[in-house]
């Protein structure tokens, strides 16, 4: 575990980073749009919850860290910063021990499990087409094809406060985050008063010396030609 005083610094650093940039003063979803926007149009993606020895806690730290961000708005040209959005997550807060993956190896952490919630909004927001500023991915791939609940290259593994995922709403509408959770699903819903355009995500794998490397891209609606979104390679 980051010892107080590295936590705090880090943390210090990023909030300078965020101002001197000058993304901080565009950070925030909101309960509502000001115009009182009916969201009359949505698109969803649900993805399973495996069982494991620290299930139950995964479930406690999603259930805590979704009421911050549920039903919440996301204006046009504002950014979605998770951390700025759920905070320190700490054992005062509710927030328990769950799995998480620390430089190649699985571990139990305060929080743990938080990924799953970062890795859905990723997803689905890269499928839109939104603006991702700031993703890492996780360093080992745990799972094999029958296993695999989200495709390889879709994760995105969230640390505080070193490790965000920062999304940027570039369409010219208000999106409203909705989630539900199960025992065994977690459904991530963007609701928006505009027909969403939803693309296809494209893989490329390769397996080589003891890594996978995964590059994804999207196909543009400009020129059918196919973006780059990200190329990331993990321990198998």
């Amino acid at each position: 575990m980051i010892s107080d005083l590295k936590l705090k610094l880090k943390f210090l650093i990023r909030l300078v980073s965020a101002f001197t940039s000058g993304d901080y003063f565009h950070y925030g979803l909101v309960k509502d749009s000001p115009s009182k926007t009916f969201f009359e149009n949505n698109t969803s993606i649900s993805l399973p919850i495996l069982p494991s020895p620290l299930k139950t806690g995964k479930l406690q730290n999603l259930k805590i860290a979704i009421a911050k961000i549920n039903e919440q708005v996301l204006l046009p040209g504002k950014i979605f910063s998770f951390w700025t959005e759920i905070g320190n997550p700490t054992i005062k807060k509710g927030y328990t021990e769950g799995r998480v993956i620390r430089n190649g190896e699985v571990a139990s952490e305060i929080a743990g499990g938080l990924c799953q919630l970062s890795g859905i909004i990723y997803y689905l927001s890269l499928e839109l087409g939104l603006e991702i500023l700031e993703r890492y991915p996780h360093t080992r791939d745990l799972y094999t094809e029958e296993t695999r609940f989200t495709p390889l290259g879709t994760d995105a593994s969230v640390v505080f406060p070193s490790k965000d995922l920062r999304i940027r709403n570039n369409l010219s509408f208000p999106l409203q985050f909705f989630f539900e959770l199960t025992e065994d699903k977690l459904t991530f819903q963007i609701r928006s008063p505009n027909p969403l355009l939803r693309q296809k995500l494209h893989f490329q794998q390769e397996i080589k010396n003891g890594y996978s490397k995964v590059s994804v891209y999207l196909k543009s609606d400009v020129d059918g030609e196919l973006k780059l979104c990200s190329s990331d390679d993990y321990k198998i």
